[in-house]
């Protein structure tokens, strides 16, 4: 039996205030995705995506913990730190034509721009949610797009 190949990534919801989410058409899947990577060695995945964002857009971001409605955070001791709670932990295959299939492993988070005026690299765009669907975009990118949509509704 072959064992499946796995590697961790953690991808960033970026949404502005007129609800538009923040995206690039990647190079090699040639799909419209939101930004991410793989998570290094001795990083923690909200770290990864943190960085991932700033490399890939420029624009300089936080996590926003999505723990909400169940109280998920655990006391912090000398041994235990609690992290943020990412909008959703994913297994996604992936079709590579350098290293072969695999999966990610891949945590999203919800994330905020601590500058929100400052404006991404050229490969990025602000997309409103409404033509998401217009785009060559993955389904569960749509639906994760419209999970961050209900973390705003007032």
């Amino acid at each position: 039996m072959s064992e499946e190949v796995k590697h961790f990534t953690a991808t960033g919801m970026i949404r502005n205030e007129k609800g538009d989410f923040l995206l690039h058409k990647h190079q090699k899947l040639g799909i419209w995705l939101p930004p991410g990577g793989h998570v290094e060695p001795n990083e923690e995945p909200q770290d990864t995506v943190v960085r991932e964002v700033l490399e890939e857009t420029g624009l300089e971001c936080k996590v926003v913990s999505c723990a909400y409605p169940f109280k998920t955070r655990i006391s912090h001791s000398s041994h235990v730190q609690s992290l943020p709670m990412p909008l959703a932990i994913l297994k996604e295959f992936i079709t590579d034509k350098k290293i072969g299939g695999h999966w990610h492993i891949d945590m999203v988070y919800l994330c905020e721009l601590t500058m929100p005026n400052k404006q991404p690299y050229d490969e990025f765009r602000w997309v409103p949610f409404e033509e998401l669907t217009k785009l060559n975009i993955p389904d569960d990118v749509v639906e994760l797009a419209s999970r961050v949509n209900e973390c705003y509704q007032d």
